[in-house]
């Protein structure tokens, strides 16, 4: 069966879009359909409906995500609406429905919604002025402005939003998304792949140990488990053998785009000492490099000398220390700012695993 492709439509409610934006979406709308795009919006009125009568009138099919509970709210002519109850947050849903956006003049919601889909790395073209958004804002490879649209212009806008949907494919990755998409293995056997619910009783023996916790101020375990149930917490694999976890956050900016190892840890004591954190960290930063990053950054606590020496022989370097960086148990303590830079990986000696590869 072929997926049927759809086009978020983002704009202003009725008497938060002028007649002419109202123009541009029924042509934009009309063209979309033409292309074989149906139309996904809110289904507030105003842009999302000028967009919905523009597909229909060319039989093209729409799509209305409701605020609320009454599927009286959509207009007619709706092929489908899905009440969501979910108010604003709805707005989540339509980021992620369509294979692109196309943002209209409009209020608040229309620049949260612009908001959300930059920082999310979505194929977005922004049609009209919006002055509360810098040039910067917009400086994402996924993103084209178009200050002054007219109707007529439309099938060329949608080439340039064909574009934007192609670059985004093929982006090698997704401001502030998972590094990691894949199960990775390396030739000793060590592997890395995604946490799972089944993971749970590992991370309670893992977060819960007295060392661990010397380091990472984790109390009450159960308290934190949905923090390591996330598309960037990783579970090292000893052939196959869940040993202990890594987490990671990546830098949505793009002027920085580094990855920022967060916590690495094995689980049992009768595992430390065996090379696994460190042969854990190369393998992830071979999957960070050839994912299109190009720095990893780890912040120890200067007194963790085996999460340095993890690091150390992993490849990382120390190039800083920062001062009162995080608070552990009502201490302010200092953090060592150590870094591994694409090209500086090598073999280097294997050495004794982490207990806890960073403070935060």
């Amino acid at each position: 069966m072929t997926r049927r492709r759809a086009i978020a439509v983002l704009g202003g409610r009725p008497g938060n879009a002028g007649a002419d934006a109202l123009r541009l979406a029924e042509m934009i709308g009309g063209e979309l359909a033409r292309r074989g795009y149906g139309v996904v919006s809110g289904g507030d009125g105003g842009v999302a409906a000028a967009a919905n009568k523009g597909c229909r009138s060319v039989g093209g099919d729409t799509l209305a995500l409701l605020k609320w509970n009454r599927l009286s709210d959509a207009e007619d002519g709706t092929t489908w609406a899905l009440p969501t109850s979910m108010d604003l947050a709805r707005s989540n849903i339509l980021n992620w429905c369509g294979d692109g956006m196309i943002a209209f003049e409009g209020r608040y919601g229309t620049l949260s919604e612009i908001g959300l889909a930059l920082d999310t790395g979505r194929p977005l073209l922004v049609l009209g002025d919006h002055p509360f958004l810098t040039a910067e804002a917009f400086a994402a490879p996924t993103c084209r402005v178009v200050p002054d649209p007219r109707p007529e212009d439309a099938a060329k806008l949608i080439d340039l939003l064909e574009t934007l949907i192609a670059a985004g494919e093929q982006a090698p990755v997704r401001p502030g998304a998972a590094v990691v998409e894949d199960d990775q293995v390396d030739e000793s056997g060590i592997g890395l792949r995604r946490a799972v619910p089944g993971d749970l009783e590992l991370f309670r023996r893992a977060f819960g140990d007295a060392d661990v916790l010397a380091w990472r101020a984790l109390e009450p375990v159960d308290g934190v488990l949905s923090r390591f149930q996330h598309e960037r917490c990783l579970v090292m694999l000893e052939r196959n053998r869940p040993v202990g976890f890594l987490e990671y956050r990546t830098e949505a900016d793009p002027r920085f785009d580094h990855v920022q190892v967060e916590a690495l840890a094995v689980a049992d004591a009768a595992d430390r000492g065996r090379s696994i954190g460190t042969r854990a960290l190369r393998l992830f930063a071979r999957s960070v490099f050839a994912a299109g990053r190009h720095r990893i950054a780890a912040a120890p606590d200067p007194g963790n000398g085996a999460a340095v020496r993890c690091l150390e022989k992993a490849g990382f370097q120390q190039v800083g220390l920062m001062r009162a960086y995080e608070r552990h148990r009502g201490t302010w303590r200092d953090a060592l700012l150590m870094d591994l830079v694409q090209g500086d990986l090598t073999g280097g000696p294997s050495g004794p695993p982490e207990i806890a590869a960073g403070n935060r």
